[in-house]
């Protein structure tokens, strides 16, 4: 798979709305009769994976980006809007997987992700920015909302290569689900049974929320 000559999202605008040319129609369509907590916030830059495909070795498959009140106006800092654009255009950083930069560590996304790998980054005893080469995030969907109220059938264009370049990855990286074993099922029917966090709400990559042996693999496999 060629990453960069496929990847829809080097086309995404640099300004507000954020949403791609070849989403647009579905997304409005989609968006019109949502409740408020199911509204897409397109105010907020896209996160359709993050962290390098090349060099990860454990990848974390979630839903879609959730929506914290303080996204948008974390977006324009320039620092962090830097990192979310180069990630999306596949240009490499110190800290592809950018949650783990400690310069943005005030940022939304920084706080959720550190949270909840505390445990994990500590087994490894490895460096951040290690990490940050070697974690990647994989979500169904790219546009932020608070709850997802998400159909287990595609909702837009840009899915189809998040889609393939979970195929791809499957191959021969660590899939973990951190739940929407439907939604995943449907794009690969190998993903309904990779393993999965026991608490998918709470997303925390742990030992006592993994099946045995998993949270160890995890470990051992960031360290090979």
């Amino acid at each position: 798979m060629d990453l960069t000559r496929e990847n829809p999202w080097l086309q995404l605008p640099s300004e507000q709305p954020y949403v791609l040319h070849e989403d647009k129609e579905q997304i409005t369509l989609f968006n019109e009769p949502q409740s408020s907590n199911r509204q897409l916030h397109l105010d907020s830059l896209p996160e359709p994976f993050i962290g390098n495909p090349k060099k990860a070795r454990v990848v974390f498959l979630g839903l879609n980006p959730g929506h914290h009140q303080k996204d948008a106006e974390a977006h324009r800092d320039p620092r962090l809007k830097k990192a979310l654009l180069a990630n999306l255009r596949g240009e490499l950083e110190e800290y592809p997987f950018y949650p783990f930069d400690p310069a943005l560590d005030w940022s939304p996304v920084a706080t959720w992700w550190l949270k909840r790998t505390r445990e994990l980054r500590s087994a490894t005893g490895l460096t951040d920015s290690i990490l940050s080469q070697r974690i990647m995030a994989i979500e169904w969907f790219p546009y932020h909302s608070k709850s997802s109220g998400l159909p287990k059938t595609q909702v837009c264009n840009s899915q189809s290569y998040t889609f393939r370049l979970v195929r791809e990855l499957c191959k021969d990286r660590l899939v973990i689900r951190k739940g929407s074993r439907e939604h995943w099922r449907r794009v690969d029917a190998a993903l309904a049974n990779v393993p999965e966090l026991s608490s998918s709400q709470s997303g925390y990559i742990t030992f006592r929320n993994l099946p045995p042996g998993v949270f160890q693999e995890i470990v051992d496999r960031l360290r090979s």
